[in-house]
């Protein structure tokens, strides 16, 4: 793989941690919660982290060739917030048993999408504007 999809592959890697980490921070901040914060983050982070990434491997949100179809680019990572995000639930329930309730999930929708979604909109954005 050439060096600049491996670094725009990278990019899109660190970004999606970030974006799901400030998404697990502030979720624990709104709610006061703030002692025991790593195995917390761990724990809430990691079926997220494992769903996103297997979702986007399947959907090709890691294809760095798309970055110059934004309408693909952005689909593919729609499809991979679409069905990685429940795919964390799912995970979430299976290895933490922790219950997913129906404004948690919502709520985690909402906010990974705009983090997500979002953050890889502005980035396709800049890279085509160059």
């Amino acid at each position: 793989m050439p060096r600049r999809r491996r670094n725009l592959t990278a990019l899109l890697v660190a970004g999606d941690v970030i974006a799901l980490v400030v998404f697990v921070v502030l979720g624990r901040l709104s709610h006061g919660f703030t002692s025991d914060w790593l195995p917390n983050l761990a724990r809430i982070l990691t079926p997220f982290l494992l769903g996103w990434f297997m979702a986007a491997w399947l959907a090709g949100a890691y294809r760095t060739d798309s970055v110059t179809q934004p309408t693909v680019f952005l689909r593919r990572t729609a499809v991979s917030w679409l069905i990685g995000i429940p795919l964390g639930f799912l995970l979430r329930r299976a290895i933490f048993q922790n219950n997913v309730t129906l404004p948690f999930a919502l709520t985690t929708l909402i906010f990974t999408a705009l983090f997500l979604i979002g953050w890889r909109a502005i980035l396709v954005w800049r890279l085509n504007r160059a």
